[in-house]
């Protein structure tokens, strides 16, 4: 099964193509420019490290839908779902706190995945890892006080917390005063979505027969009355 993945929904675009389990290519940006400009070409630079092979032969394409950046989740759901609509492959939206969270995947406990939603507030989810991975809450966009609030709910005194993202650089001190030495940060490298994770992502969806219709997937800002 061949899956491109897309993710523009931050700074650091990223572009992936797996077979099954393998990745074939894969590229990554971290540089002041529009994904509008350069997401077409990166797309059709993996791709061409399979031996030129077309939008046609992929099974399916998934794509970060958010939350992130309201103009890069846009670029990126309006192109994913134009290629596969004009190729008629199957497309898969996927959370971009998912993505980053499972770079932290075999990680046992809690794993939180947070974004810099500006305005004071932040971007996060809460999953368990280790051998049960699942998500524990929806996406959510609140303060850093809310969101600890939040996760509360789901931890004792003593439990472990692994935190991941770019919110770290700005709500770390807060996070390691309210939980102390509960709370671990993981190294900058796993804070970004990668597009071959959001392709894997994808792939489990479209195995089990689970995919998104072209007219109804949309970018998912979470703060109400955008759409």
């Amino acid at each position: 099964m061949k899956i491109l993945g897309i993710d523009t929904s931050t700074p650091i675009g990223s572009v992936a193509l797996i077979e099954d389990d393998n990745i074939v290519a894969e590229h990554t940006l971290n540089i002041v420019q529009a994904h509008s400009s350069r997401l077409m070409p990166a797309i059709d630079m993996v791709l061409k490290k399979w031996g030129d092979i077309t939008p046609k032969d992929l099974d399916g394409c998934a794509v970060g839908i958010g939350p992130g950046s309201f103009t890069g989740i846009r670029i990126g759901v309006a192109t994913a779902k134009s290629l596969c609509y004009a190729v008629d492959k199957p497309i898969v939206g996927i959370s971009t706190l998912e993505a980053i969270g499972y770079n932290l995947r075999w990680t046992n406990g809690l794993v939180c995945p947070i974004l810099d939603a500006r305005r004071s507030e932040i971007y996060g989810a809460i999953f368990h890892g280790g051998t049960d991975w699942k998500r524990l809450t929806d996406d959510l966009c609140l303060p850093i006080d809310g969101f600890l609030d939040e996760l509360d709910k789901h931890t004792t005194s003593n439990s472990a917390v692994h935190f991941v993202g770019d919110g770290l650089a700005s709500y770390g001190d807060a996070i390691q005063e309210r939980l102390g030495e509960r709370a671990y940060f993981a190294e900058s490298i796993f804070n970004v979505p990668r597009g071959a994770t959001i392709a894997h992502l994808g792939a489990h969806r479209l195995k089990q027969g689970d995919s998104d219709s072209y007219w109804t997937i949309v970018p998912n800002y979470v703060r109400e009355g955008l759409y």
